[in-house]
């Protein structure tokens, strides 16, 4: 019974893994059409070069660094739900990643950039959708190395 158990978790960490990939890709994606798309945005980044190419560089990194942290929590993820052994570190990241997704989806509401309902409908689902694929990430891999100990020591 503990095995065919066993299997679901993993299966759902896999599957819960693609999806923390999947928001990576999201992330990258959502702020570069932000940025392309929103010209009321681009009017209050002061027209200076420097300080532009310095944003933009801020925003990068931070960027790169978040696109890091979900591909580093997905690939370990999908690898643990292949049987791959792989320590806590991705779990500690994404309790860090749905902190920071708990809190975007709360400030989604204090933004005064979203326009109309529809804009903050949307903004919602999708960060709540995040949210719960973190969140069933991290009980998946919670559950499959608890499984894992249990059936060692039997």
């Amino acid at each position: 019974m503990k095995e065919v158990k066993m299997r679901r978790y993993q299966n759902l960490l896999t599957v819960s893994g693609l999806g923390m990939i999947v928001f990576a890709l999201w992330s990258v994606l959502k702020t570069i059409l932000l940025f392309c798309f929103n010209e009321k945005l681009l009017a209050e980044v002061p027209d200076d070069t420097l300080f532009r190419v310095v944003l933009f560089s801020i925003i990068g990194v931070i960027l790169l660094f978040d696109f890091l942290m979900r591909l580093f929590v997905g690939l370990s993820a999908r690898a643990e739900g292949f049987g791959k052994k792989k320590g806590n570190a991705y779990i500690v990241v994404a309790v860090l990643i749905a902190l920071g997704s708990l809190a975007s989806l709360v400030m989604i509401f204090f933004d005064s950039s979203i326009q109309s309902i529809i804009e903050l409908i949307v903004s919602v689902i999708v960060e709540a959708t995040s949210l719960i694929v973190v969140i069933e990430l991290l009980v998946a891999a919670y559950t499959v190395k608890k499984l894992k100990k249990e059936l060692k020591e039997e």
